[in-house]
């Protein structure tokens, strides 16, 4: 009986485990669509009445949900305010700081970063001996592909440096960007950790998509009430705000919540893992589609990020999916 228990038990976590796998990745696919297909459209506004707009909408859309479900899970959000305002600080921290580097140096190197740290971050929390959550365990052949990652994460930053990108800065203020490109990959690695938390807790990933973006959508409200924007809303009529409104919603909230999804079912080294395959979905779709802008160097250091990464997913794979996840979603 015992044994017939803990099979069952198995089944359910394997079973929740590639759903949430499958979430993370339906995630990078559909993030790599935006910016390939989108990311003109969505850049043409400022960027914090996007974060407004975008954050803004997806905190009410899911707010109403969480609402509804059959399993209210909103009271342990605001059950525990120290995860809330750490969840919400770094996740303000991460869009804030993604938006000032890929401003400054090569998009494609800015996104190599703030990918590829995440795995790292949860390596050296490991490390320390830093506990949020459970993290998860890491296979010999994933940390040998992290610490691949890395040498090509501090390759990428001596291009920018050297001025050897396509684009951007060089020098001091490209290394000023790689470091604000490390911020980002650092604070959304430890939002999600506090995210996690949430879900270990019993909230519903509608829950926590209602309430991370909070700290982001105040910041945006504050800067564009200090008259930042004011020119695009002028020229902009009400029919395009809400189709930028529509835009916003689809292309960014809906995938984050997939994400969010694949965050409560997985482990957070599994999330980590997965989202590392984001630049490399990105760059195969661009040499696709076309339009893909990078020198040699660059494009070097993608390439060798791209096999660390594909490498380190397939050993995650191989490894074994059981994580400790929710039932409901």
């Amino acid at each position: 009986m015992a044994d017939s228990r803990n099979r069952g038990d198995i089944r359910v976590l394997l079973e929740d485990s590639m759903l949430g796998i499958l979430a993370i990745t339906l995630f990078v696919i559909l993030s790599a669509g935006r910016d390939v297909f989108f990311s003109d459209e969505l850049q043409s506004a400022p960027f914090f009445v996007v974060a407004l707009v975008a954050f803004g909408t997806c905190s009410i859309v899911f707010l109403a949900i969480s609402l509804i479900e059959r399993r209210r899970s909103l009271h342990v959000i605001f059950a525990d305010p120290l995860t809330l305002v750490c969840m919400n600080t770094f996740t303000a921290t991460a869009w804030l700081s993604y938006f000032y580097s890929i401003r400054t140096i090569e998009p494609a190197i800015t996104a190599t970063i703030h990918a590829g740290i995440g795995p790292l971050v949860l390596g050296a929390s490991a490390a320390l001996g830093i506990r949020i959550v459970d993290l998860g365990t890491m296979s010999r052949l994933e940390a040998a592909c992290q610490w691949g990652i890395l040498a090509t994460l501090v390759y990428m930053v001596g291009v920018a440096n050297l001025g050897h990108a396509a684009t951007g800065a060089e020098g001091v203020p490209a290394l000023i960007g790689c470091m604000f490109a490390v911020v980002s990959g650092t604070s959304i690695t430890l939002s999600l950790l506090f995210s996690k938390r949430m879900h270990e807790g019993g909230a519903s990933a509608a829950a926590v998509v209602a309430t991370r973006f909070v700290g982001i959508v105040a910041v945006a409200a504050i800067v564009l009430s200090m008259g930042v924007g004011s020119d695009y809303f002028a020229s902009e009529t009400p029919a395009s705000l809400g189709r930028l409104a529509m835009m916003a919603f689809v292309l960014m909230a809906v995938p984050l919540y997939v994400n969010q999804v694949g965050t409560k079912l997985c482990s957070p080294t599994t999330v980590k893992v997965m989202l590392s395959l984001g630049p490399v979905a990105l760059i195969a779709l661009q040499s696709i589609v076309g339009g893909l802008d990078l020198s040699p160097y660059s494009l070097a250091g993608v390439l060798a990020y791209s096999t660390f990464a594909c490498l380190a997913v397939a050993a995650r794979l191989a490894h074994g999916l059981l994580d400790r996840p929710a039932a409901q979603t």
